[in-house]
């Protein structure tokens, strides 16, 4: 009886398809605010000269090939862009009974600071803080200035610090990236009282320098030291060590001084004389503690100064210190930097695998064994995965193990999932293999042999397995681009016809519409002329190739949308339970009209009664009401961290129920995020089974 239904679908469908003209899309309205909005900018970063001068430098990691673009510099002005009169600083000036502005500003810039043949009607409060650089700029692929206009700083710093990053999905990932790394002026701080201060403390707190007035505010750029700290806090959670070496240069060295956790990311990244700058800073301000007297150590070891190291490390034995280890490597190290010859490898016992020590064995070019970073932090790991000290298997465990948490580039996972080799026997049989091997030897095996086949069903066969081992994890996206080439590979074909529908959805994933429109047109043309297996594949294929249709010119007059089509869909998954089929319909009508398509009631009154959704949960309820009041009030980077706590649970936003998916697409599109809301319904529905 089953079969008999499938059949009378398939030749329903083929029948409907061949009536039907594409329909016009029912396209997404720009969510737009009013037209003469006057944007009250809060907060802002004038770069010194010194810190331009520094941003303007390469980066001296060694993780920075010559040749690759260093890290983007702001505007030499950003108050270019700032309307003549405009409010900068981290309190909002509030003007007093008597009319006059209040100052809440670092500096007081006159008419004749900026320039006399500039109209300056009043006047403008900058407040230089470092903490609003960043990597990207609006005219690289960041966030406007303006990203926190209208969230008070303790609301943003609240919601940032609940961030858990990274995430699988490659779409918000990508956000997540962007709102940490883009240039944008510091949030206001919330007042709860009126700023008073004496004529004493004005007095104390005001000077002339080069003819303007200076104001200084400690209480505030503390407050804007601890928003910078967390937003390198979290740049430095996503895994991502290059970048966050990249932003740490672009700061002046005073805004991070005295951190450790800065300090070991410097030690990481190989810059060790900034490192030896930090502990000699900490030094002079009394932070004796055994970090900086360590790090001296093996600053002085390092500078060929042996005298001061060892004093250093007696003085680190009368304060108690016991790492014997530690003194060993300090000694070979000013050996050989006083020309003696050193044993190339050294006694293990070395522990765990922190930031210095992983430093020191780099300079000494020891050989690391991977057993030392089964516990190391995601920072550590991308360190390990372009250390040359590291074997190649080494350097691919520590990428895998950083890219199955999710904070590893699959770009450059790709060659190093490339430099493994495998007998011929293992890759005959690397199905059967990966089915007893759920490691990431397995996962390579796959890709290799996936990518080395000629045969191209047997290639279908194998991609088809990886994206089974991909869906398990959640992480069917992220392997569509890591497989991209692979799929690229294929050419439609009679013969691949089963295999359509996974190979179109793969490119889908990986952003090549181009070829899944070929893959789209070559089933629905075969289709039509009856073919059983082009049937299925189209029904399967039509829900993500609708989606990403929406947006992209290239395939926006060819995949329709119409009631008759969406009744051939929902009539072809007659072949799920009754429970499966509703759930899924739900996911998907709620999908379509998040996006703008209208789905009839008449469908939707199919689903009229209790709809199971399994392994799926809503948006926690103060999330959802604020995400819908932060687009209300134009927030931006407020509606996007709440979009992105939305999506925080396990599983991520493919995991919340359709109401939930619903909300966050929509708040997307309203922040004018149309490309990313697109992107994560396509993340959504393939790994929800579509």
């Amino acid at each position: 009886m089953i079969c008999k239904n499938v059949t009378t679908v398939i030749l329903r469908f083929s029948a409907g398809l061949a009536l039907l003209a594409p329909a016009p899309f029912v396209m997404a309205q720009d969510v737009t605010g009013p037209e003469n909005v006057q944007i009250q900018i809060q907060n802002s970063d004038i770069a010194s000269n010194k810190t331009r001068d520094k941003a303007s430098q390469l980066p001296k990691s060694i993780l920075f090939p010559t040749g690759e673009p260093g890290p983007y510099i702001p505007p030499k002005e950003i108050v270019e862009a700032i309307p003549v009169g405009g409010m900068i600083g981290s309190v909002a000036a509030e003007t007093s009974q008597d009319g006059s502005d209040g100052l809440s500003g670092d500096h007081l810039i006159t008419e004749e600071s900026l320039g006399s043949d500039l109209d300056v009607e009043t006047t403008t409060l900058i407040e230089i803080v470092p903490a609003a650089q960043g990597l990207l700029g609006e005219d690289n692929g960041g966030f406007p200035l303006t990203l926190w206009q209208g969230s008070s700083r303790d609301r943003v710093m609240q919601l940032l610090s609940a961030l858990s990053v990274p995430s699988k999905s490659y779409v918000m990932e990508s956000l997540t990236r962007k709102l940490l790394l883009s240039v944008a002026l510091v949030p206001s701080v919330t007042v709860q009282e009126p700023f008073q201060e004496t004529s004493q403390e004005i007095s104390q707190n005001t000077e002339f320098q080069n003819g303007v007035l200076s104001r200084n505010f400690p209480q505030k750029q503390d407050e804007a030291a601890k928003f910078l700290a967390l937003r390198i806090q979290k740049i430095g959670e996503t895994g991502d060590l290059k970048a966050l070496v990249s932003f740490l240069n672009l700061l002046p060295a005073e805004s991070y001084a005295g951190s450790r956790e800065t300090t070991d990311l410097m030690l990481m990244a190989g810059d060790v004389s900034t490192a030896c700058i930090q502990a000699r800073e900490a030094m002079e301000a009394d932070q004796v503690d055994h970090y900086w007297l360590k790090l001296l150590a093996y600053c002085q070891a390092m500078e060929g100064n042996a005298e001061g190291a060892d004093l250093t490390i007696e003085l680190l034995m009368e304060v108690g210190n016991t790492d014997f280890i530690f003194y060993d490597l300090i000694n070979k190290l000013s050996m050989e930097k006083a020309g003696d010859e050193v044993a190339q490898r050294f006694a293990s016992g070395f522990g765990s695998l922190n930031p210095m020590l992983y430093s020191l064995l780099s300079v000494l070019e020891q050989p690391i064994d991977a057993r030392m970073f089964a516990d190391a932090p995601a920072l550590v790991l991308y360190a390990l995965s372009g250390n040359a000290n590291v074997s190649k298997e080494g350097r691919l465990m520590a990428a895998a193990q950083s890219y199955q948490g999710a904070t590893f580039p699959v770009d450059k996972l790709r060659p190093l999932y490339s430099s493994v080799r495998f007998s011929g026997d293992e890759y005959d049989n690397a199905i059967i293999i990966s089915r007893s091997d759920d490691t990431v030897m397995g996962d390579v095996l796959l890709y290799q042999s996936a990518a080395r086949q000629i045969d191209q069903v047997k290639k279908a066969e194998l991609l088809k397995i990886i994206w089974e081992r991909a869906i398990v994890m959640g992480d069917l996206p992220r392997a569509a681009r890591l497989n991209a080439r692979t799929l690229r590979s294929l050419a439609p074909t009679k013969n691949l016809l089963f295999h359509a529908h996974h190979i179109a959805r793969g490119l889908i994933l990986a952003g090549d519409f181009k070829k899944a429109l070929k893959w789209y047109g070559y089933v629905k043309n075969a289709a039509y002329s009856g073919d059983s297996d082009a049937t299925k594949a189209l029904v399967d294929i039509w829900p993500m190739m609708i989606v990403a249709g929406q947006k992209n010119d290239m395939l926006h007059n060819d995949i329709p949308w119409s009631k008759e089509i969406l009744d051939l869909w929902w009539n072809g998954q007659m072949i799920l339970s009754p429970e499966q089929r509703q759930e899924k319909a739900a996911l998907f009508y709620t999908i379509a009209e998040a996006l703008a398509f209208t789905v009839p009631d008449i469908m939707w009154q199919e689903l009229v009664g209790p709809v199971s959704v399994q392994n799926n949960h809503p948006i926690p309820v103060a999330i959802w009401r604020d995400m819908i009041k932060a687009v209300s009030e134009d927030k931006l980077g407020e509606t996007l961290l709440l979009c992105l706590l939305a999506s925080n649970g396990e599983g991520g936003a493919s995991s919340l129920d359709p109401t939930g998916v619903s909300a966050v697409i929509r708040a997307l599109r309203a922040i004018g995020l149309e490309e990313e809301a697109h992107s994560l319904a396509l993340e959504i529905l393939a790994n929800n089974g579509f």
